[in-house]
């Protein structure tokens, strides 16, 4: 139950007692209806309105914040293209929107400033020209193979304990991931897809979950064996199946990812079959 319900319930009472003094009023003399309309009913009314105001303002701030912070992530996902650009595509990205190559907060600065849809546009059309990983899986998996150098091995080596044990905080997050793998074999789930929506039902339930808890998850389904995820390295690909060309994780199907204000006031990923379990205000995404 939302605040505004709730304060609407909690002030009962106070209507009961104002409809009763109009009904002696009503029994014991001949009043107008503008007599009725007491301070009391005036005041109730100015309360709710503010109510409703501070309920929706409150929606709004969330959604906002929520925005922002995949704004930001969009800026670092382009970023991380930018950087990754050889030095040729790199002086074409620069005279294509006017900017001095040399200068490389200048650059910086032009991405931050982006708004979201041109910052969209503009990853689109870097993967389209660099296109990485994309609908050749198998390209992907050799591109990860070269990223996964001797030095971050040797990064790896250096978390080993005395024991041998590596030390690895996503090790539970692992172990999960093996388990719908497991399942998804078995054929309790008939795709990936699936395990990611139960998964963030199971996992987060009402609370909801963030769009790198998701994009990670993924990223172990398919690597519960590999490389500890890197936001830099491993985010863009992973996203793709919520903001890509084909965001299959947010549309099609009879279940897919919906967005929605959780008690906290937080804008959170839920699954559609599961959201409105979880709250009163959700909202389908776009593409």
């Amino acid at each position: 139950m939302n605040r505004f319900k709730q304060d609407y319930y909690n002030d009962i009472s106070k209507i009961e007692k104002s409809l009763k003094r109009i009904a002696d009023a009503l029994e014991n003399s001949n009043v107008t209806q503008d007599e009725l309309y007491t301070d009391d009913i005036k005041e109730y009314e100015a309360e709710q309105a503010k109510l409703y105001t501070d309920d929706i303002k409150a929606q709004d701030d969330a959604l906002n914040k929520e925005t922002q912070e995949e704004l930001d992530t969009q800026h670092d996902y382009l970023h991380g293209l930018v950087q990754d650009l050889d030095n040729e595509a790199y002086f074409e990205f620069c005279n294509t929107h006017c900017l001095p190559a040399s200068d490389t907060v200048a650059v910086s600065n032009y991405i931050t400033d982006l708004d979201y849809d041109e910052v969209l546009g503009i990853i689109k059309e870097l993967e389209e020209e660099y296109p990485f990983g994309g609908s050749d899986d198998q390209a992907y998996e050799d591109e990860q193979d070269r990223l996964y150098t001797e030095d971050i091995k040797a990064q790896d080596d250096k978390l080993n304990g005395k024991d041998g044990v590596t030390y690895d905080d996503d090790y539970d997050l692992r172990v999960t991931a093996k388990m719908y793998i497991a399942e998804l074999e078995a054929g309790d789930f008939r795709t990936k897809k699936e395990c990611i929506l139960d998964y963030v039902t199971n996992e987060f339930g009402s609370q909801g979950a963030r769009y790198t808890d998701i994009i990670k998850f993924a990223y172990y389904l398919n690597h519960a064996n590999g490389s500890k995820f890197d936001s830099t390295r491993d985010r863009g690909y992973y996203s793709l199946g919520m903001s890509g060309r084909n965001p299959y994780l947010v549309h099609g199907g009879k279940d897919h990812l919906v967005k929605g204000i959780n008690k906290d006031g937080d804008e959170r990923y839920f699954a559609l079959s599961f959201v409105e379990s979880a709250t009163d205000y959700w909202k389908y995404i776009n593409k």
